[in-house]
């Protein structure tokens, strides 16, 4: 399987989660879309055996890797 990356942006005064270029979900908190990357990128990572990365937006507006699952 290839590897799979999830990335959190600002989006809509909020943090959108995008799931392999596709966006997914839509969260208030950013620590909130980190939990849920989290437990999905943990679940393909050790049930599917998927490496996963989890990217985060920063203040500068740059994606940066904050996770990695292998």
């Amino acid at each position: 399987m290839p590897p799979s990356t999830l990335q959190l942006v600002g989006s809509h005064g909020g943090w959108r989660l995008i799931d392999n270029g596709t966006p997914s979900f839509w969260f208030l908190e950013r620590e909130q879309a980190m939990q849920i990357a989290r437990v999905i990128a943990d679940s393909r990572a050790g049930l599917r055996f998927i490496p996963t990365r989890i990217e985060a937006e920063n203040d500068d507006g740059e994606l940066e890797l904050v996770a990695s699952f292998p």
